[in-house]
């Protein structure tokens, strides 16, 4: 009786060491690494087509946030008039691009997978908003004077918040769609312009300020 007790007693503890390492092995697989690459497809405050894109690292640790990086760029054609001289203008071409670091968090759902995440930009972090402005003035119906870029070298801090709606597929694959608005304030793009001032008096500020739609996939290791 007494043998029976014992064998009895080892194989509770047995029972009890194999089911904490399973429990220890599963919480381990459900720890991973995940790498984010999204596309832009679109930016609200863009008059065409844009290119940019969205990357993170994602990592297991509890409470620590995740890192990632935005880029997004496009290229806008206005032409402004003198408000005192109808017949005087300027034609501006402008490539604008804007990056910011981010920090993000990835919550899971029954279902999808929520990630919400901030972020900034700015000329110490070597990112923020350029702009590259072609400028062609006509004053007052004379020849068009082309004139260098203004070349704004992320001078212009930018703020970022964002949020990704997540399918994940077998733990190891996500789809998801992003969100991503750039806040900064309105930019004067001929502001740093050589060749003179203008001979007509022209308003060049701009906001480009805007939400950056992205689509994208993520890989668990």
């Amino acid at each position: 009786m007494l043998n029976r007790t014992k064998y009895f007693c080892k194989l509770c503890l047995s029972g009890s060491f194999l089911l904490v390492l399973l429990s220890l092995s599963s919480t381990a697989n459900a720890q991973f690494i995940g790498i984010n690459a999204d596309v832009a497809i679109d930016y609200s405050a863009a008059p065409g087509s844009v290119s940019g894109y969205s990357v993170g690292i994602s990592h297991p640790a509890p409470f620590i946030p995740n890192i990632g990086y935005s880029s997004v760029s496009f290229k806008d054609k206005d032409t402004v008039t003198d408000s005192s001289e109808s017949t005087s203008s300027v034609l501006l071409e402008t490539t604008t691009t804007i990056k910011t670091i981010n920090l993000f968090y990835n919550i899971p759902f029954p279902v999808v997978t929520i990630t919400v995440g901030f972020g900034y930009g700015s000329d110490n972090l070597n990112t923020g908003v350029e702009t590259k402005t072609t400028i062609v003035e006509t004053f007052e119906g004379g020849t068009p004077k082309t004139q260098q870029t203004s070349d704004l070298e992320t001078s212009v801090p930018v703020s970022e918040v964002f949020f990704h709606i997540g399918l994940p597929f077998w733990n190891t694959v996500e789809f998801h769609l992003g969100y991503h608005l750039m806040s900064f304030t309105s930019i004067d793009i001929t502001s740093n312009k050589s060749g003179g001032n203008f001979e007509g008096t022209y308003n060049t500020k701009k906001n480009y300020s805007g939400g950056m739609t992205t689509i994208g996939v993520q890989v668990a290791f």
